[in-house]
């Protein structure tokens, strides 16, 4: 999805590194960190005029990305158009996480924050306002008519701090690019559903330059949702595997297991093909996940990717020439034939010290009428949190997002984010994990149980368990 553009390592660790502002303030909240982003990064925008009304609330958000930001501010134009109480005034911020908590230790926070943050971690060290009873005096929203993982993911021990609202739909699918598959005699309409068969396309679909440098790979099972963690994406091979790599009932993490050893092993299993070197050498070249057109998977120098439900709008923009098909996300040879699917996505909330949380949550409502999740849709392709809203959907609009809104109703199981509550640690150490495994300085086995220690203790020293 068009995703603030900071890379998604270097955000997490940034935002890691920017715990101690917050800590010494008087709200305390430790450090949160943002979701996965994709390579390339954008300048921060400025913010738009202040529209000329008595009351003004502060919107802010990461998402970048042109498109989104055209879609975005029209949406805040139709409210102002419509609301004559108070205005709106909308802000792009890049590194959104970081400044958040630097806002909210100041006491100058914006009055409603969407998107691309850590949410667990501000939710469970009190920088949101609750949200309960704004929910329960509310007209507009129906809490039944939000799927119940995604109030699970908004909350936390029973509190509700946000609202799912904007980008809030399904996750996953193998997507591929139909020509490239054509190219190399396999079928499109038998597409692979294991990680082994996966690895035979993934064989033959590599190709290499001349000095031996990757110039089409097959599938980089770390792209777009098959790497991420955390921020309102859920943990794509925790899914696979049917298992929890965090249990939120007993506060405890589950990967020095043999399902996740396999896991590192499977990735270090792609990346040796043609070496995790040569692969850091093409992501140089080519940014990841979908929305820009040099982005490797719609550029067509990759042919197979895991990716959400906005993939097909994003395409649709990015890589209007090319044809993809959709199928069902990839999962370990004693899985085959499991459809798999899962929500996530994006919350709004309103943070602690807002001075106008009464005007922000009406604002908050607006985000999750037809009206604006309308303009939203048409724009980027994102769809809102509410399922009533798929019976309208237009996916001729889109190809390929048909196959996600028939998913919603066929998977065999449906995951959902879990409420961990250092969830940019854990982000930041999965990554650092896979690295060392992919370039072997470090065993699958080793790797994982580090990642076990490493996040243990990291829990402890928070919570005190």
């Amino acid at each position: 999805m068009m995703r603030e553009k900071v890379s998604r390592r270097s955000f997490l660790k940034m935002v890691g590194g920017a715990a101690g502002a917050l800590a010494l303030a008087a709200c305390a909240p430790a450090a949160p960190s943002g979701a996965p982003q994709p390579a390339a990064k954008e300048k921060e925008k400025a913010p738009t005029p202040a529209p000329s009304k008595a009351i003004v609330i502060d919107w802010w958000h990461g998402w970048g990305g042109q498109v989104a930001l055209e879609t975005l501010q029209k949406v805040v134009d139709v409210f102002n158009e419509q609301n004559e109480d108070f205005q709106v005034k909308r802000t792009q911020v890049a590194s959104v996480s970081d400044k958040l908590l630097t806002a909210i230790a100041g006491g100058t926070p914006p009055d409603v924050e969407t998107g691309n943050i850590s949410y667990s971690e501000f939710y469970s060290r009190g920088a949101m306002i609750p949200l309960d009873d704004y929910l329960n005096a509310s007209t507009s929203i129906d809490r039944t008519d939000i799927f119940d993982s995604s109030w699970n993911y908004a909350s936390w021990q029973g509190v509700v701090y946000g609202i799912p609202s904007v980008e809030s739909f399904l996750r996953y699918a193998l997507s591929f690019n139909v020509d490239l598959v054509k190219a190399k005699g396999l079928d499109p309409n038998s597409p692979p559903q294991t990680f082994d068969e996966a690895y035979e396309w993934h064989k033959t679909l590599t190709e290499l330059d001349k000095a031996g440098n990757v110039a089409i790979l097959g599938f980089d099972p770390m792209d777009a949702m098959g790497g991420s963690w955390g921020g309102g994406d859920p943990f794509y091979w925790g899914a696979a595997y049917n298992k929890k790599a965090f249990d939120e009932k007993t506060g405890t993490y589950h990967v020095n297991e043999d399902w996740f050893i396999e896991t590192l092993a499977t990735i270090q299993k792609f990346y040796d093909l043609v070496g995790a070197d040569k692969i850091d050498g093409y992501r140089n070249s080519y940014g990841t996940w979908t929305e820009s057109p040099t982005s490797s998977f719609p550029a067509g120098v990759e042919a197979m990717i895991i990716n959400g439900y906005w993939q097909p709008g994003e395409l649709a923009h990015a890589a209007p020439d090319k044809t993809f098909g959709y199928a069902w996300m990839l999962v370990p040879a004693d899985r085959k034939g499991k459809k798999v699917q899962s929500t996530g996505g994006h919350n709004s909330q309103i943070p602690k010290g807002a001075k106008h949380p009464d005007q922000a949550f009406k604002f908050i409502e607006f985000l999750l009428t037809d009206k604006a999740m309308d303009i939203i849709y048409e724009g980027t392709g994102w769809i809102g949190a509410r399922k009533s809203y798929l019976s309208r959907v237009d996916t001729s609009k889109y190809p390929g997002l048909d196959f996600y809104i028939k998913s919603a109703t066929e998977a065999d199981e449906m995951h959902g984010m879990p409420v961990d509550p250092i969830e940019g640690f854990t982000g930041n150490q999965w990554w650092d994990t896979v690295s060392a495994v992919t370039h072997h300085s470090k065993t699958p086995q080793e790797a994982a149980a580090d990642m076990q220690e490493a996040l243990t203790k990291e829990y402890a020293k928070r919570f005190g368990s």
